[in-house]
């Protein structure tokens, strides 16, 4: 089963997304390659067993904007986590695994910028006061 890791931003209760380019800049490493054809960064951090796919949009490129982000098998390792954790200082990012939905959000961050029925469905949320709060907990 694949696991997969959405970021969400949202401003009053509406998503407003991501800069594309501030988001890239974090999320890459000397080892990275962009995919025009499907708008995804595989970001490799150590060795053959530490890439990940990271989905941005395909029209990123060219918008300079990406509504969401979508992580394709999240790993452990501590670079990727700081890297993650930078982004949700950015705004109100959110969090959450494909199998475990709780939301977590940066300590400071104002999960009432989300519709409470979104966070009523995900579950209480939770505070991350490092990177290492981040790990995905299954």
């Amino acid at each position: 089963m694949s696991i997969e890791a959405f970021l969400w931003n949202y401003r009053s209760g509406e998503p407003i997304g991501f800069d594309f380019d501030a988001v890239r800049n974090i999320l890459s490493t000397d080892d990275t390659k962009w995919g025009d054809e499907n708008g995804c960064l595989t970001v490799r951090f150590t060795g053959p067993n530490s890439d990940v796919a990271i989905f941005l949009d395909k029209d990123g490129p060219t918008t300079r904007h990406t509504r969401g982000i979508t992580v394709f098998r999240p790993i452990l390792h501590p670079a990727f986590l700081s890297r993650i954790f930078r982004v949700m200082q950015l705004g109100d990012v959110m969090l959450f695994y494909s199998d475990e939905t709780t939301p977590v959000f940066a300590f400071g961050a104002d999960a009432g910028q989300y519709p409470d029925d979104l966070l009523q469905q995900l579950g209480e949320p939770r505070y991350a006061q490092s990177p290492a709060d981040l790990r995905h907990r299954r």
